[in-house]
C-alpha cells in the first residue's frame, strides 16, 4: 500500500495505479484533462456522433439517470442539442426524497421517463448473499443497471446509450481506459462495481437463473451487432464535479445543506444505500468518500496536498447509521450482524491493531505523520 504523491489516494483503493514518479492514475486523468484535451475539437466529435444517433427510431439516444447532479446535466445537455432521449432510472430500494424531486426535476425538463422496480424479494436476498461474500452492498444494483440499460437499448432499437464520466479518468486507471470513449464489457469487469462477477456466477440452490434473469447482460456480440454505443459523455464534454452539480443546480437539481458522506454536499442525495457502499471502502480500501473529494479538490487546484492532510487531522467522519439501519433492514438483518459482516471484510493486508487492541493504518501514520479515528 502506497500513497500518490501529488493526492492522497492509495493503491489499495480499485483503480489507482503509480507511475514511476509516484503519481496517480486520478490525477494524470485531470492533468490530461485540464492540459492536454481539446475540448473544442471533442465537442464536434460529439456533435457528428449525436447526428449519426438521430431519428433512428422513436428516441435518439437512452440515458441512465439517477436525478443526481450528472444525470441531470446528461438529460439537459441531449435536449439542448437537439436529441430526443429515453431516460430510464433503476429504482433504488430506499431512494430519498430529496433523490425523488431531483429524478422529477429530470422528468420535467422534458423527456420520457422508465422508473424500473426490481423484485424486491429478489433483490434483497440477492443483496445480502453478495453483501456477506463480497462485503459489496451495490454489487446488485450495478448489475440490474448494467443488465437493464443495455437491455432496453436493444428492445427501443436505440443505437446510442449517454452515460456520464469514465471514472477510470476521473478517479484513476490504467492509461488504456483513461482513453476510452465507449463503454464495453470489459470497462464494465473492472470499473462496473461489480467484483467482477456476472448474473451467472451467483446462481445456486437459492438464487436460480430465472429469478437472475434480470441482471444478466445480453451477450457483448448482440450488442455490437445492433450497433449500441455506449458513450462517455464525460470524454467529449469536460466533467468535473463541482462545476457539473453547478450547472445541475441551475436547472433544478437541488441538494443537501451539509455532506450526507465527505466533502460535498451534492454527492449521495439520491439513495440511502449507496452511502453504506461508501461507508464499506473503509474496511476494504481504508478510504470513504471523502477521500475521493479530497483528492479532486487536490486535482483542480482548489486545495494543496498538505492542506488535505490537515483536513483528515482536524476532522472525522460520523457513520452512517440512519443508512446503514435502513440497509440492514431491507436485508432482513440486525445492525449487529451488519458490523459481523463488514469487521468479515476489513482488508487484513492494510489494517493491523495496535497494542490496545485498537485497528490503525500502519501506512496513513507511516505517511501523513499521525493516526487518529476518522469514522466515528
Amino acid at each position: 500500500m502506497k500513497y500518490c504523491k501529488k493526492c492522497i489516494m492509495p493503491t489499495s483503493r480499485p483503480g489507482i495505479i503509480l507511475d514511476q514518479d509516484g503519481v496517480c492514475g486520478g490525477c494524470l486523468g485531470s492533468k490530461e484533462k485540464n492540459e492536454k484535451i481539446n475540448w473544442v475539437s471533442r465537442g464536434k466529435e460529439l456533435d457528428e456522433i449525436l447526428d449519426r444517433s438521430r431519428g433512428k427510431s422513436d428516441y435518439d439516444c437512452l440515458i441512465p439517470v439517477s436525478g443526481g447532479k450528472d444525470s441531470t446535466w446528461q438529460v439537459y445537455t441531449m435536449l439542448q442539442k437537439g436529441m430526443k432521449p429515453l431516460a430510464i432510472t433503476i429504482k433504488c430500494q430506499n431512494r430519498t426524497k430529496l433523490g425523488q424531486k431531483n429524478l422529477d426535476n429530470l422528468v420535467n425538463l422534458g423527456v420520457d421517463h422508465i422508473d424500473f422496480t426490481v423484485n424486491p424479494e429478489v433483490d434483497s436476498r440477492f443483496m445480502l448473499k453478495a453483501f456477506e461474500q463480497n462485503g459489496n452492498p451495490s454489487l446488485v444494483e450495478h448489475l440490474i443497471m448494467w443488465s437493464t440499460i443495455i437491455k432496453t437499448a436493444l428492445r427501443y432499437d436505440i443505437d446510442l446509450v449517454v452515460w456520464a464520466e469514465n471514472s477510470a479518468l476521473e478517479y484513476g486507471g490504467s492509461k488504456e481506459d483513461r482513453n476510452k470513449f465507449i463503454m464495453d464489457y470489459d470497462w464494465i469487469t473492472k470499473y462496473g462495481v461489480t467484483n467482477g462477477t456476472f448474473a451467472e456466477d451467483w446462481v445456486d440452490n437459492d438464487l436460480t437463473i430465472k429469478d437472475l434473469a434480470s441482471y444478466q447482460l445480453p451477450p457483448e456480440e448482440r450488442m455490437s451487432d445492433a450497433g449500441v454505443k455506449n458513450l462517455f459523455l464525460g470524454m467529449y464534454i469536460k466533467w468535473e464535479p463541482e462545476d457539473i452539480a453547478k450547472k445541475a443546480r441551475s436547472v433544478g437539481f437541488s441538494w443537501s445543506e451539509t455532506a450526507v458522506l465527505g466533502l460535498h454536499p451534492f454527492v449521495g442525495v439520491d439513495c440511502d444505500f449507496r452511502v453504506v457502499h461508501h461507508y464499506m471502502k473503509w474496511y476494504k480500501f481504508g478510504v470513504t468518500k471523502l477521500w475521493d473529494n479530497l483528492a479532486i479538490e487536490i486535482r483542480e487546484g482548489r486545495m494543496e496536498r498538505k492542506d488535505a492532510i490537515e483536513y483528515l487531522k482536524n476532522n472525522t467522519e460520523n457513520i452512517p447509521m440512519k443508512e446503514i439501519e435502513s440497509f440492514s433492514k431491507y436485508l432482513g438483518i440486525s445492525i449487529e450482524f451488519f458490523f459481523e459482516i463488514a469487521e468479515k471484510h476489513r482488508n487484513l493486508s492494510i489494517w493491523k491493531k495496535d497494542d490496545n487492541g485498537v485497528w490503525y493504518l500502519p501506512k496513513f501514520k507511516q505517511e501523513f505523520g499521525f493516526w487518529k479515528e476518522l469514522l466515528v
